[in-house]
């Protein structure tokens, strides 16, 4: 038995043709307006209860609609996965201009051809709390993802309902879930001096044990790697990208030196101060790779294997926390020794290409006073 309830129209009119009708549900005062279209009615509250305004509203409403529908705009909306491909290509437009990173338009797009195909068959104007909060409970529970993977998926369904606002396929975003419980901050794993003193050691150790010219120069390369990441702050990707057209040594007016490095980072280009010691491990990779072009990477391999195996070795591995270090490790580490040495927040931010909320959140905050 079906039980849910109906209501009547009635003072009912049509227009254009008797393809457009406009009247009152017998629970309202004001006038509806709808029209099939797409094998399903599209309706509209005009939101007075005056007939001559309303059906002015009405006809002008029909005439837009039909008129984007002319132009390939669906009446009914469109689609998200019908979004997805122009979306695709406005970002690429970004990335040529300069206004979005080659990172993130590449996670954007991860996102949007994975996780989130859950909204393909939604017209974007569905999109709203009630299913991202669905779609939130789906992806935690049906594909195991953590709560932090689906905020960053809620980021690239943001973007993507942006552009379908600049479009013109939506009025405005709709809300997002809020968190659902404040998460704590915690330190990042990093290497005190001690421990960085016992790592750069026990590396040259392997370094002179090494057996053949290929193990050599990837355990040296290994090394140089670390040092770089320690006095720049860059992220792994970061350097992983930078080639050697992208470092210029400076010799500052105290005599000293520093490497100067343009990078096309997570927030775009930016320009990184590294201190003496990336001088160093750039000069002695510059000299080991004599036959580098300008376009080379500093560092074409990644050395994850070489670096497991060190911090295995050398019972570095974790931290006093109990937290796996990486290579992510080494950044995290220069942010502590430049607040450390008293370098303003804003300074090493910029350098690192982040924020001060970030550097105060998971650094500056756990600098106590032994340290």
């Amino acid at each position: 038995m079906n039980t849910r309830k109906s209501h009547s129209m009635k003072n009912l009119h049509k227009l254009c043709g008797g393809k457009l009708s406009v009247y009152k549900q017998s629970t309202t005062q004001n006038w509806y307006a709808r029209f099939f279209t797409e094998k399903k009615y599209k309706v509209r509250s005009l939101g007075t209860p005056n007939f001559t305004t309303a059906k002015e509203m009405a006809i002008d409403w029909y005439e837009e609609l039909k008129h984007n529908q002319k132009q390939g705009i669906p009446i009914q909306g469109i689609k998200f996965k019908e979004v997805i491909p122009r979306f695709l290509k406005y970002q690429d437009g970004l990335v040529s201009g300069g206004e979005l990173s080659e990172v993130m338009a590449k996670d954007y797009a991860i996102r949007v051809r994975g996780g989130i195909k859950y909204f393909n068959d939604y017209r974007v104007s569905e999109i709203q709390l009630k299913q991202l909060d669905n779609f939130r409970e789906h992806r935690i529970v049906n594909d195991g993802v953590s709560s932090n993977t689906v905020r960053h998926d809620f980021v690239a369904i943001r973007q993507v309902l942006k552009y379908c606002v600049l479009q013109g396929h939506l009025q405005s975003l709709p809300d997002f879930p809020k968190k659902q419980k404040k998460e704590k901050s915690n330190p990042r794993p990093w290497f005190e001096l001690d421990e960085w003193k016992k790592l750069q050691k026990h590396s040259q150790k392997r370094i002179e044990k090494s057996r053949g010219t290929r193990q050599r120069w990837e355990r040296e390369q290994l090394h140089d790697f670390m040092i770089f990441m320690v006095h720049t702050g860059m992220r792994v990707e970061e350097v992983l990208r930078t080639q050697y057209q992208n470092c210029k040594i400076h010799t500052k007016q105290d005599k000293t030196k520093e490497l100067r490095i343009t990078i096309r980072g997570k927030t775009g280009i930016r320009n990184v101060r590294g201190m003496i010691g990336s001088v160093r491990a750039f000069e002695r990779v510059r000299t080991r790779n004599k036959k580098h072009k300008a376009t080379d990477l500093l560092f074409p391999q990644n050395h994850r294997e070489g670096l497991k195996t060190l911090l295995n070795e050398t019972g570095l591995k974790k931290d006093n926390f109990g937290r796996d270090r990486n290579a992510k490790s080494f950044r995290s580490t220069f942010i502590m020794y430049r607040l450390l040495a008293k370098q303003p927040i804003k300074a090493v931010a910029t350098n690192c290409g982040t924020s001060s909320d970030v550097v105060d959140k998971f650094y500056a905050k756990f600098i106590t006073i032994d340290m």
